[in-house]
């Protein structure tokens, strides 16, 4: 399972071309998955799809991080605690810097963001505005779901993030799921008995008990205990001061989301 070579997917194992592999892999955004434009489309909201996007598109590359790779990229960059959200701007400058050099080796690319709402329209921006970049990274063989609801990684395991979307004319071979990765089947799951709140009591993360317990205990604000409980990849656990970062930023998220839901109509 760990270190499988099916699993470490890379830019330049992907088969982007060596400079553009290279330039990414130093900026931390060291995994890789492909996926055909036909099962990219039919995966994403009608706005996200490729003949709308990128013009003669026959290549989507899923860019994630694993481990402390990307955060020790971003904090030799002389602004990595700049702005509201460095990480989200870091990557963004690299992942349109491998677009712009796609585009100058004639496959003209377009990079795309998780947070980015292709709607105009504030109503319909959670239904057809943002796409769902974990599923595309499952599809494109970056990971599994386990009982934390994230995507597991076999060298990494929880501690992996989804960076950006490559949308590329290049032609590239798509990569597959992890169809024979399984990460939490047999596991005695020290993830549900870590947990201060018991939200994996019921063998799956319960988000309604897991964001209660993140407002109630104070440990849970900058780190999750349950994560760093996991068996795969806890030797790739993230700094504490970006653990801290992302976990906030995640609650921050959480609580926007509970709010939207408890709008009337």
């Amino acid at each position: 399972m760990s270190g499988s070579s099916e699993a470490l997917r890379t830019p330049t194992g992907c088969g982007l071309p060596a400079a553009v592999a290279v330039d990414l892999e130093a900026a931390g955004l060291d995994l890789a998955g492909v996926l055909s434009v036909e099962r990219y489309d039919a995966m994403v909201p009608p706005l996200w799809r490729s003949t709308l996007l990128q013009s003669g598109a026959r290549s989507v590359v899923v860019l994630a991080c694993g481990g402390r790779s990307f955060e020790r990229a971003l904090e030799a960059t002389p602004h990595a605690e700049e702005g509201p959200h460095p990480v989200d701007a870091f990557a963004r400058i690299h992942a349109e810097r491998a677009a712009h050099a796609l585009a100058l080796l004639g496959h003209p690319t377009r990079a795309l963001f998780y947070w980015q709402s292709l709607s105009s329209d504030d109503a319909a921006a959670d239904s057809a505005g943002f796409a769902d970049f974990v599923a595309l990274a499952r599809a494109a063989g970056l990971g599994e779901p386990g009982r934390l609801r994230v995507l597991l990684h076999p060298e990494f395991g929880p501690w992996m993030a989804i960076r950006a979307l490559l949308l590329s004319t290049l032609a590239l071979e798509p990569t597959p799921p992890l169809s024979a990765f399984e990460p939490c089947v047999g596991c005695h799951a020290p993830c549900a008995s870590a947990c201060p709140g018991g939200a994996l009591d019921l063998g799956r993360l319960d988000l309604g008990t897991c964001l209660e317990t993140r407002e109630r205990v104070r440990e849970c604000e900058t780190a999750c205990v349950a994560r760093r409980a996991c068996v795969i990849g806890n030797s790739h656990a993230y700094s504490p001061h970006w653990e801290a970062h992302f976990t906030r930023s995640s609650l921050r998220s959480a609580q926007s989301m509970k709010r939207k839901a408890q709008l009337p109509g």
